[in-house]
């Protein structure tokens, strides 16, 4: 089924490998998939040489993000621009049609008041439980203290991790030493969006969200190396 109503915007990371692989996986195609990339020579070298070979439980993240919009004839764009808030991605944007963009960028990158005012919505997937754990690392704050991971969907409003939640979901941390940064974390937040689209589909093409109050809300920034490594630690994992 084509996502009418859905654009992909993605950098070129294991992240949007496993947003569009579970997309594919449940036949949900985005209805126009924007890749944004600093070369996009080399973005296109990648399926160069390319066998279908390392598999995963998860997802494959080795296979190239152009591999799999290519096997599924997904309409797609390739940018050569890695600053999300540059006036080439926002003119792209503001003529689109589409309302929703599920949103996949680099780390760090924080959107600027020209995106919000284009009259669309960003779907973004953090990894961790809103409006608890609200900043960088969250998954590793969550290990620590809770012993599981959680992932919500979210409407990015111009206050970081403080948009309207579509929905969360929490996942037991994996015990077959399986990489949290490369590997798990994109596969729950992959998880977590699906469960958004279904929820939209479910409500009659609509989300229904929910807004955060400030309560329990807290904001971590970027883990100590010690205390990821008590965390990774405590998983068998280093």
């Amino acid at each position: 089924m084509i996502l009418d109503d859905f654009i992909f915007l993605a950098g070129n990371t294991t992240r949007s490998k496993a947003y569009l692989q579970l997309l594919v996986k449940e036949e949900w195609y985005p209805s126009l998939s924007i890749i944004f990339v600093e070369d996009k020579e080399k973005t296109m070298r990648e399926e160069e040489g390319w066998d279908l070979q390392d598999q995963s439980v998860y997802f494959n993240e080795k296979e190239p993000i152009i591999i799999t919009l290519k096997r599924k004839q997904l309409n797609y764009i390739i940018v050569e621009e890695k600053d999300i808030n540059s006036n080439t991605i926002l003119q792209i944007l503001r003529n689109l049609d589409q309302q929703y963009i599920i949103y996949s960028g680099y780390g760090g990158a924080i959107l600027k008041r020209e995106l919000f005012g284009i009259q669309k919505k960003f779907i973004h997937v953090h990894a961790g439980k809103l409006p608890q754990y609200r900043g960088s690392t969250t998954a590793y704050y969550s290990i620590i203290r809770e012993r599981r991971i959680s992932a919500t969907a979210i409407f990015l409003s111009e206050k970081i991790d403080e948009g309207n939640v579509i929905v969360s979901d929490d996942f037991a941390l994996p015990n077959d030493g399986t990489n949290i940064d490369y590997v798990y974390e994109p596969y729950i937040r992959a998880t977590v969006l699906i469960q958004a689209i279904k929820k939209y589909y479910e409500c009659g093409k609509k989300f229904e969200t929910v807004s955060q109050t400030e309560d329990n809300a807290e904001t971590y920034y970027i883990i100590h190396p010690v205390l990821k490594h008590l965390a990774l630690m405590s998983l068998g994992t280093d």
